[in-house]
């Protein structure tokens, strides 16, 4: 079914959300503090309808798919999981390497790199140690295929809202 109703963005997190800054003109890449005081990383924020059209499926009617309400999100911020929105874009707009997955190695300013395989929502990865977005210099999409130390991206979560609450 296609319409489905989700909550609005909270007030709150209007302002929190807006300075996360989005990738491939949808998705917010976030680390979430939820109302019982845990964190959750890796989580993406987007309005629910532009979202349906590009999965064609809810996250909670597809078991492979994780979601938290955005009921239960206290606190928004930028995720230290993401990749930068400039790379993450570049790989985005590179299309995936096969039919549902996207293979990229990421460049990091010493010199090192890591390759990464994921789903279609590519801006997760788990860093190797001492990296982090601040040291990526570039990602080069459907490269490593090869690499006996492949590494898949992390778990994520969906956490759909409806655009009422949100006005920026």
């Amino acid at each position: 079914m296609q319409d489905r109703r989700y909550p609005p963005l909270p007030e709150k997190l209007v302002q929190p959300l807006s300075a996360v800054e989005a990738t491939d003109g949808l998705y917010r890449p976030c680390m979430v503090t939820l109302h019982d005081g845990s964190t959750l990383d890796c989580v993406y924020l987007v309005e629910a309808q532009p979202w349906f059209s590009v999965w064609g499926v809810w996250p909670e009617d597809d078991e492979a798919k994780l979601s938290v309400d955005v009921r239960a999100v206290a606190a928004i911020e930028d995720s230290p999981s993401r990749l930068p929105a400039s790379v993450a874009n570049a790989l985005y707009a590179a299309g995936e390497s096969g039919m549902g997955y996207t293979i990229f190695t990421v460049q990091f300013v010493d010199e090192s790199s890591v390759t990464v395989v994921t789903g279609n929502a590519i801006d997760f990865i788990d860093y190797p140690r001492g990296q982090s977005k601040e040291t990526v210099v570039n990602a080069l999409p459907h490269v490593g295929r090869d690499d006996p130390q492949i590494c898949n991206g992390p778990r994520y979560h969906w956490c759909l809202y409806d655009s009422a609450g949100e006005t920026g």
